[in-house]
């Protein structure tokens, strides 16, 4: 790799490379990316010692690394130091799918926590160390870019994790934010109408989830899906497979329901394995029959296994007097839709009520669908905004009114009233399911990200029929 240093770096105690200005403390390298002098001097400002670029920064007022045209060897350099250094001393479990990234990546985290394992999950809530949220200032993004992840890596080697499980999504992999670093476990679970026009058409969309297969040492695989079942038969390492085959390593059995809870079996290796939960259905049942399939791979034995929990708005229940049950769900493709209303129509035994709409400037395929699935599973559909972004929220409605079923449907384009309507006309005994959103807590309107939380706007709600709070009060 060619390089050249301007300046003096003999005697700089380097500690990080960060590829964001905003996020530099005093001693990182600054990699500035897009060799903007902007940037560069912020991060000069909140202290790097030096500076990293493509091309020469005139009148740069410490050290500058330039790599000319070789940027992703550098960082193909820094994962591979990064693993041999931190990385190798833990298992890393990659996991890819349109649907439910987040909640296997939780049941694996829960499933190692019950084994006595510690474990890092990351992803789209975050990044948690043995259930407990950690801040490291990184950003927000599924799959986290380079230089957050092997900050994290680095963190969890100095915590003693044992395991590191992350979301990879497509565009994640496609950007290469893992890079070189080596995957244990790399997971997959489906394919779904979701990011098409991002990665222009199924076929590219398929081929950047498939990027994981490359650095992976095992393969776990959803033999139901022909797309996963086919990446399974192709691949040249060790594939363990889960669904309702019976030739599978781990075989969905059956689903029974109780008053609140699910209880799930499976058979692994002659033995059967009883798993319960709350809020759940079909579908999470594949969830955790992956994240089980994980542990298989691994060759950890399953040992007293508990019940697990879905993470932070999956299909979360918001407690109230009325005696209505209030879901709120992070469901924005047709499929994980219709995955968590034909749970709830599964043990309905009144009206539901779903309350949805779709992004702005994404996807606009997948609308017509998400209007169809809702007015199929449900009593009445509510379609409001998501994050309209910079469309006019009528055409995305018109959008989804092209495969909805209209004499179901109301219109609401505010996402607060949307809500409180359908509590309104929700009866003791009834489901309200709000979609779309789940954990988010801001909205993005044109050029403006809005503090927004499906939860607060439920829970005021419920505060002031009972009294606890007066209609002066912010509904969030």
């Amino acid at each position: 790799m060619q390089y050249q240093i301007i300046g003096n770096l003999a005697c700089v105690k380097i500690n990080r490379c960060i590829d964001h200005s905003k996020q530099i403390k005093e001693g990182d390298v600054f990699v500035s990316q897009t060799n903007d002098r902007t940037y560069i001097e912020e991060a000069i400002q909140r202290g790097a010692i030096a500076v990293l670029t493509e091309v020469y920064i005139h009148d740069c007022s410490v050290p500058q690394i330039i790599i000319p045209i070789e940027m992703n060897c550098f960082i193909q350099r820094i994962s591979t130091i990064s693993y041999e250094l931190y990385g190798k001393k833990m298992k890393t479990i990659g996991i890819t799918g349109t649907n439910g990234k987040t909640t296997v990546a939780s049941f694996i985290g829960q499933l190692l926590m019950q084994q006595s394992k510690s474990v890092c999950v990351i992803g789209t809530l975050g990044v948690f160390v043995n259930g407990q949220k950690i801040e490291l200032c990184l950003r927000s993004n599924t799959t986290l870019p380079f230089y957050d992840f092997i900050q994290v890596v680095k963190y969890c080697y100095e915590q003693n994790v044992e395991f590191i499980i992350l979301e990879a999504s497509s565009q994640g992999l496609l950007d290469q934010r893992l890079s070189n670093y080596p995957i244990d476990v790399g997971v997959f679970l489906n394919i779904g109408k979701d990011h098409i026009e991002f990665h222009g058409g199924m076929v590219p969309y398929k081929k950047s989830k498939e990027l994981l297969v490359l650095q992976s040492k095992k393969l776990v695989v959803n033999d139901d899906d022909s797309w996963c079942k086919s990446v399974g038969n192709r691949a040249h390492i060790p594939v363990t497979r889960f669904g309702e085959n019976k030739k599978n390593e781990v075989v969905y059995q059956n689903i029974d329901y109780t008053n609140e809870n699910v209880k799930y079996r499976f058979r692994i290796s002659n033995e059967e394995l009883q798993v319960e939960m709350t809020n759940s259905g079909y579908y999470n049942g594949m969830n955790l029959a992956a994240a089980i399939a994980v542990l298989v791979a691994l060759r950890i034995p399953l040992r007293e296994i508990r019940t697990v929990k879905l993470p932070k708005g999956r299909l979360e229940r918001i407690n109230n007097k009325e005696g209505i049950e209030v879901l709120v769900d992070y469901a924005h493709t047709p499929d994980a839709l219709e995955a968590s209303l034909s749970a709830i129509s599964a043990y309905a035994k009144q009206n539901v009520f779903v309350v949805f709409g779709c992004g702005g400037n994404r996807d606009k395929q997948k609308r017509k669908w998400m209007g169809e699935v809702a007015t199929k599973f449900s009593t009445k559909a509510i379609i409001t905004n998501d994050n309209p972004r910079n469309e006019h929220p009528d055409d995305i409605i018109n959008d989804i009114m092209c495969g909805a079923d209209k004499g179901k449907v109301i219109i609401q384009k505010d996402r607060k009233q949307a809500i409180i309507l359908a509590l309104s006309i929700a009866k003791k005994g009834d489901i309200v399911l709000i979609a779309g959103k789940g954990h988010e807590q801001e909205q993005i309107i044109e050029d403006s990200v809005v503090p927004f939380s499906d939860h607060e706007v439920i829970r005021n709600y419920f505060e002031e029929l009972d009294g606890l709070m007066t209609k002066k009060d912010p509904v969030a």
